[in-house]
């Protein structure tokens, strides 16, 4: 899986949702500088943490893991 292609992926989402890193760092009970380093591709966010942005944000799993 590309990291940077997923992590754009989040932030999209996340800013079409209107919310802050910290906002959605909150919701999924994360730091604020996880979601940060999601969303530049420096980490990838384990399954349980990638469907818990899913939820947050309201879209399908498959949105973040189609290529």
């Amino acid at each position: 899986m590309d990291t940077k292609k997923l992590g754009k992926k989040i932030k999209l989402a996340r800013v079409e949702a209107n919310l802050t890193q910290t906002q959605l760092a909150q919701k999924i009970n994360a730091k604020q500088k996880s979601i940060s380093r999601y969303e530049t591709g420096a980490s990838l966010p384990s399954i349980e943490t990638l469907v818990k942005i899913a939820k947050a944000l309201k879209k399908p799993i498959g949105y973040f893991l189609n290529e």
